[in-house]
């Protein structure tokens, strides 16, 4: 229990629910590394999604190639905000991806 634990539940409860992103929910740490279906919302560019994502929704969130990732599949997101928070953000991400194709 407590406020962490609660945090990384809202957390992985939204992003399961999003058709497209996959994850291993973590044990011990403060961030998730969502990786998304590139072929599913044609991404070729992780730094375009993030760019997109922060235009459409005002959530920042990290590429993966921020963290020397090779491929543009993954994301990094910071699970420290209010567990209603995340639930709200992870929620806004499902909807913008909701039909999301990277031009």
């Amino acid at each position: 229990g407590g406020r962490i634990y609660e945090q990384r539940e809202a957390t992985c409860s939204e992003l399961a629910k999003i058709d497209g992103i996959s994850f291993v929910k973590n044990s011990g740490a403060f961030y998730i590394f969502p990786k998304l279906d590139v072929k599913k919302f044609n991404i070729t560019s992780d730094k375009k999604f993030a760019a997109d994502l922060l235009h459409a929704t005002n959530i920042l969130l990290v590429p993966g190639s921020g963290f020397d990732w090779k491929d543009p599949d993954h994301f990094r997101i910071v699970m420290l905000p209010e567990a209603q928070e995340m639930r709200e953000a992870i929620r806004k991400i499902g909807a913008f991806l909701d039909g999301y194709k990277q031009a």
